[in-house]
Formats: structure tokens, sequence, C-alpha cells
């Protein structure tokens, strides 16, 4: 089977989106699994901090592209609503009648046009013109098989329209796997692997695998032809390709194989949810959740008072710990560093940690050393601090929590904006 009769058996859909769960919060006042399901707006600062200012983060993901040409771009604080498909179709016509010549011409300077068309929307005020000039602006950019420019241009047309983001990523990018003039390349596996950590950063699974299975396909065309092209250059004694395609199938595999544990890993969490809200004694069940929200989405402010209902005494330990001190209206710069120290420890210690979950302690407790660093007199301690604060300064953050929470409830948990 060829390559592009495997593509058009993969197809293009929008995959329904597997509700990401919204996060637990710390919560003063007694410990009762209602307590930890609904936050109070006292335990979270303006800037949404988790405790001792520290910024919330969430699990290193590829950033969406953005729009890297023309004027810089402010996406709206809401987005607009898709226009009716017959207002996009009449605002097309009209940009074809009055951009004619730029249209024909863009094909041999389709940057410049893609930016023309992205500056212009920005302009206009009427969203069905809006809407129809970044559709434009994508599919010039597609004809011109300039598929970085279409998703910068995607990501923008989904900042500002309720659109399906990821889902209209995958579909844009398995519509070039699958185009007969395209020779697959390690940058559209780039692109397509980027899709499914992204998928698997927002709990949606289906299209996680999806993209990994693009992925997996692409990395094997690309080995194919890799061969192909290497035994030309013998027969014509010309130097061979660099060889990239055995490390594209190494890391499709490795894609495929983190896919499939975050998945089982967000089916445990959730058996384990459901367990607690039965019996919120649980020990078992309270570290399963706090461990995943912990260490694998990240969420310290959400993991760390489940975290400290568990099983592991060393976890436990530390996070009431951290919980506790959150709580106090001063804290010691000296507390504040034998708690980092202390889970920066017990990280290196491994004491039933995975290397993944060592690695989401030594994260959280470099934030804390970032923000204690120049407050700390001792010069060694500073240094230390210092040293170990460049892990937090490496990663990205994530967006603030919400000053004050909605009231959540095990079946709210459950509903999440799959966009």
């Amino acid at each position: 089977m060829t390559f592009h009769k495997v593509m058009s058996c993969l197809g293009v859909c929008l995959l329904a989106a597997v509700p990401v769960p919204p996060c637990l919060a710390l919560q003063t006042g007694p410990q009762t699994l209602e307590n930890l399901l609904n936050p109070t707006a006292d335990d979270f600062d303006a800037a949404g901090s988790t405790p001792f200012g520290q910024p919330q983060r969430k699990p290193a993901t590829e950033p969406q592209n953005e729009q890297r040409r023309g004027t810089p771009f402010a996406p709206p604080a809401k987005r607009l609503a898709v226009p009716d498909q017959s207002a996009v179709d009449e605002a097309l016509e009209l940009i074809h009648q009055a951009y004619e010549e730029t249209i024909k011409a863009a094909a041999a300077n389709p940057d410049s046009t893609t930016r023309s068309f992205c500056d212009t929307a920005d302009k206009t005020a009427d969203p069905a013109r809006k809407f129809a000039l970044l559709v434009l602006a994508e599919r010039l950019a597609l004809e011109a098989r300039a598929t970085s420019a279409a998703l910068d241009v995607l990501a923008r047309r989904a900042a500002l329209f309720d659109i399906d983001a990821l889902a209209s990523r995958h579909a844009l990018l398995a519509k070039v796997a699958r185009a007969d003039d395209i020779r697959p390349d390690a940058l559209l596996f780039e692109h397509v692997a980027a899709t499914a950590r992204q998928a698997v950063a927002a709990d949606r699974y289906d299209l996680a695998d999806a993209a990994a299975d693009l992925a997996e396909t692409l990395a094997k065309a690309i080995e194919k032809d890799e061969k192909i092209r290497t035994a030309e250059s013998r027969r014509k004694r010309e130097p061979p390709p660099t060889p990239v395609a055995a490390k594209l199938v190494a890391d499709a595999t490795s894609l495929r194989k983190d896919v499939r544990e975050r998945r089982r890993q967000a089916f445990e969490y959730t058996v384990a949810r459901d367990k607690l809200a039965a019996f919120p004694d649980d020990a078992d069940a309270a570290e399963t959740v706090g461990r995943y929200l912990c260490f694998v989405k990240r969420d310290w402010p959400g993991g760390l008072a489940v975290l400290a209902r568990g099983r592991n005494e060393g976890l436990r330990n530390l996070a009431a710990r951290e919980v506790a001190l959150s709580k106090e209206p001063q804290v010691a710069v000296t507390s504040r560093l034998k708690l980092a120290n202390e889970w920066w420890k017990l990280a290196e210690a491994g004491d039933a940690l995975a290397p993944e979950q060592a690695e989401a302690i030594k994260a959280h407790a470099s934030g804390i050393y970032r923000q204690i660093a120049n407050l700390l007199t001792d010069p060694i301690d500073a240094a230390l601090a210092r040293k170990r604060a460049k892990i937090a300064d490496a990663e990205p953050p994530s967006a603030a929590v919400p000053e004050k929470p909605a009231r959540r409830t095990l079946d709210s948990l459950l509903q999440g904006d799959g966009r």
C-alpha cells in the first residue's frame, strides 16, 4: 500500500473531546472530600499562585504556533462565534473581487500575501470577513506548501473564533500529509508530534492517538523515502542524504508509548477520584489522585492537599507541611528553604518514585528556590538556591488559576471545554 493510500485510510475527523477534569484546589477548613472539590477564593491570591506565591505550572508542552509575521496579535478576551457559512461564502466572494491580483500573485510570494490578509483581518470589524480572510490566508499558505505559516494562521483564527483548535490543527496536518505532491519531512513530523503532545496535555487521548498514528505513518514514509534516495545516491556515486529516519521512527514509537501511558494514568486517576468520593479516608486513592495532579498535571495547588492524605509517608508529611505553611500569614525564609531542600532530597532518593515523578518534584522545589534565592543571607544557601532555581526558570508558566473558582461537584469535574 502506498503512503498516500495509507494516509487516506487514516481519514480526518474532528474528534470529540475527552473532558478535562478541573483542578482540585487547596481548601481551608476540615479536609473532607467536599472541601477538596470546592475551593474558596481565599485559597488563591490574585495572580492564581501556589503556596508562597509560586506560579502554578503545567506539563511542558509544545506551545501553539503564534503569528510570527506582520503586526503583533492580541487575542480577544472572549472568542467570537463562528459566522454562518453563507456569510463566510459571501465575504470570500467579495475578497476575491477586491484582492484578485494579490491572490493571483500569492504563489510567488506567499509570506507577503498571508501577512497582508492577516493584517486586513485585524482591521475589519465584520466577523464573517475576518473569518474568511483568515481561511483564505491559511489556504494560500497550504497551496504554497508553507505548512508552518498555515499553522500560524490557524492558531490566529482559533484564538479569535470559537473553533476546536487541536482538532483543526490535526486535520490540517493530515491534509498536508495526504497531498500527492508532498514529500514527508522531519518538520512535518515534528508538527504532528507536537499536536499529539498538546492533545495529551489537554487530556484528549482519542485525538492524541490519531496524531500519534499519523506521526508513525510519516516516520515510516520518511524511512522508505530515505532508503530510496540513499540507493539512488549510491548508484550515481553521490553523497547520501543525511539520515534522519531512524531517529524519527524511534521518536514515533516513544510518542505512542507516552500517549498510552498518559491515558492509563488518567484512567487510574478517574477511578481513584471516584473512589475517594465514596471513601474520603482511602489513603491509596488519595495518593493516586495526589500523585497524578502533582506529578503528571503539575497542579501542585490542587494536588498537595490530597497527597497529604496518601499512603507514602515521605510524600504525605512534606505535602502536609507545605499545606500548613501556605496557610500561615508570614513564613520565614528558612522554613521555605528547609521545605525546598527536603523536596529535593526526596526526589534524589527516588523512594517509590518513577524518574518523571522525581523530575516533577525537583521542578516544584526549584520554584521555591527561585523565590527565596535573593532573600537568603548565607552565601552557600543562596548559591545552591540559584543553581537549583534554573529548573523552574526553564519551565513555561501555565495560565493563572481563577481568583474565584466556581463551585464544583463530582459531576462538574467531568465537564470541560473540549476546545
